[in-house]
């Protein structure tokens, strides 16, 4: 009996050992085969059982996951799953096409316009004196009056002379004859302050002596320029014309070259045109330069006399003759407003004369001995002492017949502006 239960027992484990290597068998089978292992049958969007045959795609199809050749021979095989291909979208009806816009041609571009130099600008002063307040014991018949640089030359504002002095001119023939309180022992000659030391750092000036506070003070009531402006490194040039040797022309080559202004005082037969070397075309050519070449031109009397000698009438007649020739020969000039006394002799009643006539004095805080032809200083002395006279507001006094002047007057010129000084007008003089 025991035998025979052996027998079923194996048998039984065969049959079993068989039916798993069939169903084991039916999984490993290619896709395309009907059998065991089949997925169940569900309902899907587009109403086709997933394992059936698709009469459309003429291939059948399975819910088992398919194998994709590889075409290139390359590569590990890429699983693809039976879904069913993404529906198509369904065509839309054509809208109708809108007309299009013809096509214009465009305007040809405006050329640019020509390119135009902008006008100068108006020139700009470059200084213009700073109005002080009016003195009501000043009896100057002026202030300073602007200029400005144009051109490498100077352009000033000149007044009209202002002579309303004159309708009381009468109280100057009892008025008394009187000199200076530090008046030279001799003469009544002018003057000027020595300079000790200027120290450029801190613009400190001494004196090793000066003009007494009184004369100081007389010259400020009547708007006489003695000194300029000594706040700023600036000096004045001025020159005296009585005799032509030839000199002035250089003179005024130079003032232009380096473009600096300066003040010619002129005396009666200058100009006329009266020289004992040169013709009168000559001579009225210096001037004409002058003027044309932005230079003040003042009087220096007619005949050089000395003024303190001289009655009021006597003053008076030598002061309009050179404004009567003046006129006369350069019609369009501006009126003579300044004048320098031969050798520097006036007191108060000849300044308040002039005054009453329109003219501001002038006179100076440095010269030296330039005049004589016959002894001429020499140019590196000359030099020399041109430098050492240098400070703050310096009027210099040379005289234009002096070659010496004209051969050193441009190195002396590079020498202030390395200084740092600038030359101006002594019509910026308050």
């Amino acid at each position: 009996m025991k035998k025979n239960g052996l027998k079923w027992a194996i048998l039984l484990a065969a049959v079993l050992l068989l039916c798993a290597a069939c169903i084991r068998r039916r999984a490993e089978a290619p896709s395309d085969t009907v059998g065991v292992g089949r997925a169940p049958k569900t309902e899907t969007a587009a109403g086709t059982e997933p394992g059936t045959d698709d009469p459309a795609a003429g291939q059948p199809t399975t819910g088992l996951p398919t194998t994709e050749k590889d075409p290139a021979g390359q590569g590990d095989p890429q699983p693809q799953t039976g879904t069913d291909p993404a529906p198509q979208p369904t065509e839309q009806p054509d809208k109708p096409t809108e007309p299009e816009e013809p096509v214009t041609q465009a305007e040809p571009a405006e050329p640019d316009p020509p390119v135009t130099t902008p006008e100068p600008a108006e020139p700009q002063p470059t200084y213009y004196p700073t109005p002080m307040p009016a003195d009501p014991s000043s009896e100057a018949p002026f202030g300073a009056i602007k200029w400005y640089s144009l051109n490498g030359s100077t352009v000033y504002e000149m007044p009209q002379q202002n002579t309303s002095g004159m309708d009381s001119m009468w109280e100057m023939y009892d008025w008394p004859d009187t000199y200076w309180e530090d008046k030279n022992k001799d003469n009544n000659d002018w003057y000027f302050g020595e300079l000790s030391s200027y120290d450029p750092v801190t613009g400190e000036v001494l004196m090793r002596y000066d003009r007494f506070a009184s004369t100081l003070a007389v010259l400020k009531k009547y708007g006489a320029i003695y000194r300029g402006d000594t706040s700023r490194k600036v000096i004045y040039l001025t020159f005296d014309c009585g005799y032509e040797y030839g000199s002035t022309e250089k003179i005024l080559d130079t003032l232009k070259a380096k473009g600096v202004p300066a003040t010619f005082f002129l005396t009666g037969s200058f100009v006329r045109g009266k020289s004992d070397l040169f013709d009168k075309d000559y001579m009225h050519n210096l001037v004409r330069r002058m003027l044309d070449e932005g230079h003040i031109v003042g009087s220096h009397t007619n005949t050089h006399p000395l003024m303190t000698t001289l009655t009021v009438d006597e003053v008076i007649n030598e002061m309009r003759q050179v404004e009567a020739s003046y006129k006369e020969e350069f019609p369009d000039a501006p009126d003579m407003l300044y004048w320098r006394p031969p050798q520097g002799d006036v007191n108060e009643r000849v300044i308040r004369i002039t005054a009453k006539m329109g003219y501001r004095t002038v006179m100076w805080s440095f010269a030296y001995y330039d005049w004589s032809q016959t002894v001429q200083p020499d140019p590196a002395e000359a030099l020399a002492k041109m430098k050492a006279g240098m400070y703050p507001g310096c009027v210099y006094l040379l005289h234009a017949e002096s070659s010496t002047n004209a051969a050193v007057l441009g190195d002396f010129i590079d020498w202030v502006h390395a200084q740092g000084f600038v030359i101006e007008p002594i019509c910026g003089i308050e």
